[in-house]
C-alpha cells in the first residue's frame, strides 16, 4: 500500500526547508519569492484555510530566519516589516488562487451537469420518435393515404429518421465525453470493413468502392460495433464528397492496424484538417451534421488509437492484438 502525502504536510515541508536555507543564507539572499510557490500550490489544492495558514507559517518562518535568528542584524525593524509585508503579500496570492480554483470547479461542475443533461435527453427523445416512425409507416402500409397525403407521410418518416440519427450522434458524444469504458477484444477487422463498404455500397450504387486490404484476416483490440461506427462515419463522409470513387485500404504498420478512407473529390481544404474534427463544424454544407468525424476520432481515441487526414484520406490506427500480431491467429468477435 503506497503513502500519499497530503498537500498541506507538503507544502510545511517546504516552507521549513525554504526558512532553513533563508537562514543559512541571512537577510543579505531574499527568500520571499520562494515562500509564494508552497503557499500558492496547497491553496490550489487544499483551499484557501490551508494557503491561509501556510503563507501564515511562510511569515513567520521568514520572520524567525532573518530576524530572530539573526543576531548581529542592525536592520531588525525593516526585516520584521518585511515579513507582514510579505504575510499580506501571500494573504492576497491565496484568495486569487482560491477564486481561480473555485471557478475551475464551477466550470468543470457545470460542464458535467450538461453532459448528463444531453445524455439523458438524447435517450429520451429516441422513444418517441420511433413510436413516430412506426406510427407514419404503418399510415404508408395501411394504403388508404391519397398521393399528397402519402408524399407528406414519407417526407415525415425521413426527418424522424434523420432526427434520429441526429440524436444517436449526441449520445455517442455524451459517451464519448464521459468516458465510459469500451470492451476490448480480438477483432477481425477486415471482416468488420468489408461489412461496412458493402454497406455503404447499397447505399450508393453510383459510386465505386473498392477496398484494398493489404493484410487479410488482421486482429486487433478493439470494439467491434465502436469500430463498426467510426467507420460508418467515415464512408458516409466520403460518400458526400466523391466525385465516383471511393478507396478504402487496410494496412498494417508497425504495431498497429491502419484503415484509410479516401475518395476522388477536392479533399480537405489546406490548414482545415483540425477544424473538420471540431463539432457541429461542416465545411462543405452537403448535409453533414459536423458531429461524423469527432465521432469518429473519439472512437479511436478511446481505442488508444489515433484518427488523422493525411494523404487526402482519413486514417484510424489502432494497436494490433498483441497475439494475433506475434502468431497470426484468428481471434474472437
Amino acid at each position: 500500500m503506497s503513502f500519499a502525502p497530503r498537500p498541506t504536510v507538503v507544502a510545511v515541508a517546504a516552507v521549513i526547508l525554504i526558512g532553513v536555507v533563508d537562514y543559512v543564507t541571512g537577510p543579505m539572499l531574499s527568500m520571499s519569492v520562494f515562500y509564494l510557490v508552497p503557499t500558492a500550490w496547497v491553496t490550489a489544492q487544499a483551499g484557501r484555510r490551508a494557503g491561509l495558514a501556510v503563507a501564515a507559517l511562510s511569515a513567520v518562518a521568514a520572520l524567525m530566519a532573518d530576524v530572530v535568528l539573526q543576531a548581529h542584524y542592525r536592520h531588525r525593524a525593516t526585516a520584521a516589516w518585511n515579513a507582514v509585508i510579505m504575510l499580506t503579500t501571500l494573504a492576497v496570492v491565496v484568495e486569487l488562487v482560491h477564486r481561480v480554483r473555485q471557478e475551475a470547479v464551477s466550470a468543470r461542475d457545470a460542464e458535467r451537469r450538461s453532459r448528463e443533461f444531453l445524455a439523458s435527453a438524447a435517450h429520451q427523445l429516441r422513444t418517441p420518435l420511433a413510436g413516430i416512425r412506426s406510427s407514419v409507416d404503418a399510415l404508408l402500409l395501411g394504403g388508404e393515404a391519397d398521393p399528397e397525403q402519402e408524399q407528406l407521410l414519407v417526407n415525415l418518416s425521413q426527418e424522424a429518421a434523420r432526427a434520429g440519427r441526429q440524436i444517436g450522434s449526441l449520445l455517442r458524444v455524451a459517451r464519448l465525453d464521459q468516458h465510459e469504458p469500451v470492451p476490448l477484444r480480438g477483432v477481425e477487422v477486415v471482416d468488420v470493413v468489408r461489412a461496412e463498404v458493402a454497406r455503404a455500397a447499397a447505399a450508393a450504387p453510383a459510386l465505386a468502392w473498392d477496398l484494398e486490404p493489404e493484410v487479410p484476416d488482421i486482429c486487433a483490440r478493439c470494439n467491434r460495433d465502436a469500430i463498426s461506427e467510426a467507420l460508418a462515419n467515415l464512408l458516409d463522409n466520403a460518400r458526400r464528397h466523391a466525385r465516383a470513387r471511393v478507396v478504402v485500404a487496410v494496412r498494417v504498420v508497425d504495431d498497429h492496424l491502419e484503415i484509410g478512407v479516401g475518395d476522388d473529390g477536392a479533399g480537405l481544404p489546406p490548414g482545415q484538417a483540425d477544424l473538420a474534427f471540431q463539432r457541429f463544424v461542416s465545411l462543405d454544407g452537403l448535409g453533414g451534421n459536423g458531429l461524423g468525424l469527432p465521432i469518429a476520432r473519439g472512437i479511436a481515441e478511446a481505442h488508444g488509437g489515433t484518427l488523422e487526414y493525411r494523404g487526402g484520406a482519413f486514417v484510424i490506427s489502432v494497436p494490433l492484438d498483441s497475439t494475433s500480431a506475434q502468431s497470426g491467429g484468428r481471434g474472437g468477435t
